[in-house]
């Protein structure tokens, strides 16, 4: 999995690309975690949108990004506009969890 980082002001965007399993879900979960706390971000918009695979290591890697982004009183969306992913997200529910939009202009609002 490639990410790409980009800082508009205070929301914090990460755009994933390529496979979120659980090697890659170890890999990034704490540097990850450092953007979202940071004292900039009010606002994390994680764009999965160019994500080939996905598995529940992935699925735990977001939850665990919501709940480390609520901790810290900042909002975390997704966007994705992938077919596949989507049917993942919605078989597992996290959309009752996360709020999910489908491009970036969408979540910034």
């Amino acid at each position: 999995m490639e990410f790409e980082s980009i800082q508009n002001r205070d929301i914090l965007i990460l755009k994933l690309k390529g496979e979120l399993d659980q090697f890659y879900a170890d890999k990034y979960r704490v540097r990850f975690d450092m953007k979202i706390v940071s004292p900039d971000v009010k606002k994390v918009v994680i764009d999965i949108s160019e994500l080939t695979f996905m598995d529940s290591s992935g699925i735990g890697f977001l939850v665990g990004r919501f709940k480390t982004a609520r901790a810290f009183s900042k909002e975390l969306v997704l966007v994705c506009s992938s077919k596949y992913i989507n049917r993942m997200l919605s078989t597992c529910g996290i959309e009752k969890l996360i709020k999910k939009y489908t491009n970036i202009e969408e979540a910034i609002g």
